[in-house]
């Protein structure tokens, strides 16, 4: 399980206070042990790099048990001037405001594959786990045929970070398989598409003290109820989590440990992103394992609808995907937001 950080955004919704998040992170370090709390974030998550490199450096006898992933996602109106010194600049900021010496995972976004230098960028990339200031270096949003040409050029891709859940299966129609046979882990976010799989999917992330605010406020359900209408709309949605809610009853779990272990279940997949403020996963879904036929009976209730390859709706600009996304939030934004 990694917790996803995006919600510590400001620009994902009514903002998280400093107290609540350090609370809420302070939780999730219980609630991971005896393991490590393994965090998501990026560089254009305006803040979040910031707080959690506060915390950590607050709570130093949690240091050891918390490991932070961060994204390199360079501006769109950067692309066509990518350079090294760009790439060094945005990577070691990332690493001043994590507050540590080696930067564990760092996740490649690029906007626009028409736009060419991405995998010269990977390479420069690629640099900093040679100098050791990053551990290891993944992808974020690649489809099949794009980390093969990064895989082919040498680039040491050890994760690509994809949306998948029981609404999206776009992944499953290649790309996990060439994952597992690359030897490339899946980081799957979206697997509660919001919200929307869970016991609670008027209000994701409504825990008591969690900021008060509207479900519509967040940037995280609009993308994922745009995702829905793609999967079938309002019955679709409905038959999937009647779906879920009959397996979790039958496993004494929570609608949303069902949802994450349908993803966890699927080939190449290591890890799924939830985020932080999700508290409605039980003890007893830990380690909930599905039989085939109980995914079979899942997959028969939601259709494989959403269309096209992997991110491809998203990374079209002129699709209501693309218009809600913000495209330039890296260099141009103030370094210590």
């Amino acid at each position: 399980m990694i917790r996803g950080c995006w919600q510590l955004s400001p620009g994902h919704g009514a903002g998280w206070s400093r107290e609540l998040a350090a609370a809420a992170l302070d939780r999730a370090v219980e609630a991971a042990r005896p393991g490590r709390l393994v965090l998501d974030c990026a560089d254009i998550y305006g803040g979040a790099e910031r707080l959690l490199g506060d915390w950590m450096a607050s709570r130093q006898t949690k240091r050891d048990e918390t490991v932070v992933h961060t994204k390199f996602v360079p501006d769109l109106k950067s692309l066509p001037s990518m350079s090294r010194e760009y790439v060094r600049e945005i990577v070691f900021r990332s690493r001043e405001r994590l507050r540590v010496d080696v930067l564990e995972m760092v996740q490649f976004h690029w906007w626009d594959f028409s736009i060419s230098g991405w995998i010269e960028t990977a390479d420069w990339l690629a640099e900093l786990l040679e100098e050791g200031v990053v551990r290891h270096l993944g992808a974020t949003n690649f489809g099949q045929r794009r980390l093969a040409e990064l895989l082919d050029a040498g680039i040491p891709v050890a994760s690509n970070q994809v949306q998948l859940s029981l609404l999206d299966r776009r992944p499953l129609r290649g790309l996990a398989q060439f994952c597992q046979e690359r030897g490339v882990a899946l980081l799957c976010y979206g697997t509660l598409a919001g919200g929307l799989l869970t016991d609670r999917s008027a209000e994701p992330g409504n825990e008591a003290d969690a900021p008060k605010r509207s479900a519509s406020d967040t940037r995280s359900l609009a993308k994922y109820r745009l995702i829905a209408e793609e999967a079938g709309g309002a019955t679709a949605l409905q038959r999937t989590r009647a779906a879920l809610s009959e397996a979790a009853e039958r496993h004494g779990a929570a609608m949303a440990d069902v949802a994450v272990a349908y993803v966890l279940g699927q080939p190449a997949v290591d890890a799924a992103v939830v985020g932080l403020s999700r508290r409605g996963l039980t003890v007893a879904g830990r380690k909930l394992r599905l039989q085939p036929e109980e995914v079979e009976r899942l997959e028969e209730a939601a259709p494989d609808a959403v269309p096209g390859p992997v991110y491809g709706l998203e990374r079209d600009r002129r699709s209501p995907h693309g218009r809600i996304m913000r495209y330039d939030q890296n260099a141009g934004s103030a370094p210590d937001a």
